[in-house]
């Protein structure tokens, strides 16, 4: 693509704003057109925005906000780069965002440079300012992967009373059931966690989400 082929466009309500990221996109020599609208019902109406190469969507818009929108351009024109730009740093936006199609996130406050933006973009990057990443990442730390293993309750019954420390005999005697039916659940136990001593298993139990 020629320098002068690429189309950027800003969907913002912020006059303030806006004309601030339209000034500094404008004196970039790579962009060939700069294009905003005020609304997402304005743009979406507009044939000029199926052109675009880059498009800044604010989230918090009047009517359509920007989240929404972007769900509707990756469906309708799925070649468009999606950009988020909010004051917000809710996990709700973020994630939902990405899931409809935003290849960036960026909260107003930390976007220092929009230049690098356009070109990680156009190189195949994706953006996610510090503050938005941090939160990504350890939103991923706290994730719950418990139901992924699929325990039965029996067995998630026998897996707490070991990670305890009791005894395949006393975790029997707790259930009031035979040693050779605690045996058996532990040997499943052990082989959907995929381990193969107590002190893996409680690693990997804790790692996972499955201990209280």
């Amino acid at each position: 693509m020629k320098s002068s082929e690429i189309k950027v466009g800003i969907v913002e309500n912020d006059e303030s704003f806006k004309n601030q990221i339209l000034k500094t996109l404008e004196s970039i020599p790579e962009i060939g057109g700069v294009f905003h609208w005020e609304s997402a019902e304005s743009f979406w109406e507009d044939e000029k925005g199926r052109a675009l190469d880059i498009i800044f969507l604010d989230i918090m818009l009047s009517e359509m906000n920007g989240v929404e929108l972007a769900g509707k351009i990756s469906a309708r024109d799925p070649e468009i780069s999606k950009i988020m730009l909010s004051n917000m740093n809710s996990d709700e936006l973020i994630y939902e965002s990405l899931k409809n199609g935003a290849i960036g996130y960026i909260l107003k406050s930390e976007l220092k440079d929009i230049a690098d933006v356009v070109d990680t973009v156009l190189k195949g990057g994706a953006i996610i300012t510090p503050t938005i990443a941090f939160r990504v990442l350890n939103s991923f730390k706290q994730k719950d992967y418990s139901g992924e293993f699929k325990l039965t309750p029996k067995e998630k019954q026998i897996l707490d009373e070991m990670v305890k420390g009791k005894t395949i005999g006393r975790v029997a005697e707790f259930l009031k059931v035979s040693k050779y039916t605690v045996q058996h659940h532990v040997k499943n136990i052990y082989k959907k966690l995929n381990v193969h001593n107590r002190a893996e298993l409680v690693r990997k139990a804790s790692d996972i989400g499955l201990l209280p």
